[in-house]
């Protein structure tokens, strides 16, 4: 697992996406423009289809990610005005030291169940027992990786630890494919590819073990730049959400038409990523600190300042 090493590292390619967002800057942050950051195009699908993305005032500049972990980097680096992450990602980054703030709230749906260790379907596997000393696959500081440490310490995995293989969402499903690892910890849409596409499984969740919240990210530049602009997508992200309670068909086509995910995995994920976006709340607050500790049990967060200045709490009331 990484340590003060892996925090270099993470540094390290902090600094080069500064370097890099130095020519995209201006772009960034024109005042008549809002980079969103988007993860397999489940937000972007969602004002569409929601119509939410309507009457702008400005333009929205949609960038893809397949983590939070890029997205992150993206927005500490000026590249990126906001994005959605998940707690794990969001404080992992945060307590490594980069400028990121998490200031709207998207409760969880399913107690956990969107975080998840998946095997194939034929895998000997079948309890979170079952995965100590094995090779299992997720991104570093992702919400994947958070899961593996609260098993881990929490004892659902007993001694010996398994071996954490730090993978993109991409390299993880083909090694996972191939047999070169024998499970991956990771989110959705994700885990509904794996058992709806591939016929694998979920062995452990994260019910009862994390909080599952996400966020909305920015950083202290752009909301004093662009308060306005991220008040009024913060709402228009608000609505469409409310609309996709009573529309989850709906979206889930438009999601399959956008991003070639298969019809049946849509429909799943459209149901499983349903929230109900509202302000950060002091309790939400409290409940992230045993996110951090985590990682800080595990050496991968260290001197991280108190958990409640990662956080805005009160903005953007819908």
């Amino acid at each position: 697992m990484a340590g003060p090493q892996g925090n270099r590292r993470f540094a390290g390619l902090a600094a080069l996406m500064a370097f890099v967002s130095s020519c995209l800057a201006p772009m960034a942050h024109a005042e008549d423009e809002l980079v969103v950051a988007d993860q397999r195009g489940l937000q972007r699908a969602l004002l569409v289809a929601a119509q939410a993305d309507k009457g702008l005032t400005y333009r929205i500049r949609w960038t893809e990610f397949d983590a939070a972990a890029p997205l992150l980097q993206a927005i500490a680096a000026g590249a990126v005005d906001t994005g959605v992450a998940g707690d794990g990602p969001f404080l992992f980054a945060w307590g490594s030291g980069l400028p990121v703030k998490a200031v709207y709230w998207l409760p969880p749906r399913g107690e956990g169940h969107t975080t998840a260790v998946v095997v194939g379907p034929r895998s000997p596997l079948h309890s979170a027992a079952d995965l100590s000393g094995k090779r299992i696959a997720t991104g570093r500081g992702s919400i994947g990786h958070l899961l593996l440490l609260r098993l881990i310490q929490s004892g659902a995995i007993p001694a010996p630890a398994p071996r954490i293989i730090f993978l993109s969402p991409a390299q993880a499903k083909s090694a996972l494919d191939s047999g070169s690892i024998d499970a991956w910890s990771t989110w959705e849409p994700y885990i509904s590819l794996e058992r709806v596409q591939t016929h694998g499984a979920v062995i452990v969740d994260g019910a009862h073990l994390l909080p599952n919240n996400g966020f909305m990210v920015t950083t202290d530049t752009v909301l004093a730049q662009k308060k306005a602009h991220l008040t009024d997508f913060y709402r228009r992200v608000s609505l469409a959400y409310r609309w996709c309670e009573t529309h989850p068909d709906a979206y889930a086509a438009l999601l399959a038409r956008q991003t070639g995910m298969p019809d049946d995995v849509s429909r799943v994920v459209a149901k499983e990523i349903v929230s109900a976006p509202a302000p950060i709340t002091p309790g939400v607050i409290t409940a992230e600190q045993a996110t951090l500790n985590a990682y800080h049990a595990a050496g991968l967060v260290k001197d991280a300042p108190p958990v409640d200045t990662a956080f805005m709490t009160g903005f953007a009331a819908p």
